[in-house]
């Protein structure tokens, strides 16, 4: 019976039609597909799930998913809440919202906080004392050593492991000292101090990098802009996450303030300062990596006009969200966000009722890369965390 049973699958097997060959399945169909059509595509059949799991498709499929920007929404509420972060597709007309992390119950005294994000994963904390590392994508979770003050998370590749930075503050008006932790570890034991050179040392005194100012990564180093300098010292931090050891870089001399951040554009460094007056943004651009050249690309006026049509209130923040220049402005008053094309242009506008949007200062790549630092949590305790349950 059981021989009869497999002969009569095998022809209808064959019956339902030629099977498309795997090259076309893996690499022009599911190599296109977010995560969660991915992971769906895996139950049809063996096949399909052998396909979607090979180590070098999900790291090419991880490179090609859109770098997308974070927004909270009903995070500033004294009462218990269902809150979520959601990756927001604002190149979509209208916005999609992907869900990324759920909150069944939040408030102002049990509040989450993301201080990190890379390849997919992020470093978030609850009220800063239980410390977690997560892919939203897989609902995969483990929880760290109190590794509070984060400055980073970054891939150190020449051991392919995950790396988290961090600093302590010290007694007195000395520089933090700074320390790296490997994803995966038990306990702050395993910790190892990062000493800067004295000439390093002497300009980071005061400087307190964290999660409001996120590096960017370019050539395997993560660089921080973030704001507090005096003007005398225009400098951007560096830190090379190969030989782990930092340095600074020159800033253009015309750029301080808070109303400054740094991007990726084109492989290059991007400095995009605005003037909250005239609504002008400028854009330097570091011409030359090596010889620490900038130069002034671009003046972009953004739609002041367009948008004081639907706001009164002068109080807002601007992020730029994107490589290519997109940028959002949120009115948290008014519970607006309006996205603005590297042109300056509105593009579109987002507001709904009774719901307060925050955009964090990270985005997420969503990924199905497999951890290790994941797999063993999943063989003790396979439940949801809290921070899922929202979903």
């Amino acid at each position: 019976m059981v021989k009869s049973a497999r002969v009569r699958r095998t022809q209808r097997d064959h019956a339902a039609g030629p099977v498309l060959p795997e090259d076309l399945v893996l690499w022009e169909i599911f190599y296109r597909l977010p995560a969660k059509e991915l992971l769906r595509c895996r139950a049809v059949c063996r096949s399909w799930r052998r396909l979607s799991c090979d180590a070098e498709f999900l790291l090419a499929h991880h490179r090609r998913q859109p770098s997308l920007p974070l927004v909270m929404f009903n995070s500033n509420t004294l009462y218990k809440v269902p809150a979520t972060v959601d990756a927001f597709d604002l190149w979509q007309s209208p916005a999609v919202r992907r869900p990324v992390l759920g909150f069944s119950s939040y408030d102002e005294c049990h509040k989450y906080y993301i201080h990190a994000s890379c390849d997919g994963l992020l470093l978030l904390s609850r009220t800063y004392h239980l410390y977690y590392i997560c892919n939203p994508a897989t609902r995969q979770w483990c929880a760290l050593p109190a590794v509070s003050n984060v400055a980073a998370l970054y891939h150190h590749h020449p051991s392919g492991e995950y790396r988290i930075l961090y600093w302590k503050r010290p007694d007195g008006p000395l520089c933090a000292v700074y320390y790296v932790l490997t994803v995966g570890s038990s306990s702050l034991e395993e910790q190892r101090c990062i000493v800067p050179s004295p000439s390093v040392e002497n300009f980071m005194t005061g400087v307190r990098l964290n999660q409001y100012y996120p590096p960017v990564v370019l050539h395997d180093c993560l660089h921080w802009y973030n704001g507090s300098y005096h003007d005398e010292e225009r400098k951007l931090v560096v830190f090379d996450t190969v030989d782990e050891s930092f340095r600074c870089m020159p800033l253009p001399s015309p750029v301080a303030g808070y109303a400054v951040q740094l991007r990726q554009m084109d492989g290059t460094l991007c400095i995009r300062q605005l003037d909250r007056d005239t609504m002008i943004v400028q854009v330097w651009v570091l011409q030359d990596y090596e010889k620490e050249v900038w130069s002034l690309k671009h003046r972009i006026q953004l739609a002041k006009a367009e948008m004081t049509k639907y706001v009164s209130d002068t109080e807002f923040t601007w992020k730029v969200v994107s490589d290519n220049g997109d940028m959002v402005i949120n009115y948290r008053s008014a519970r607006l966000l309006f996205h603005c094309d590297s042109k300056g242009k509105l593009v579109d506008k987002f507001q709904k009722e009774n719901v307060t949007p925050e955009v964090l200062w990270f985005s997420l790549q969503e990924s199905l890369v497999r951890h290790a630092f994941f797999e063993r949590k999943d063989r003790r305790c396979v439940k949801v965390q809290s921070f899922f349950r929202g979903l």
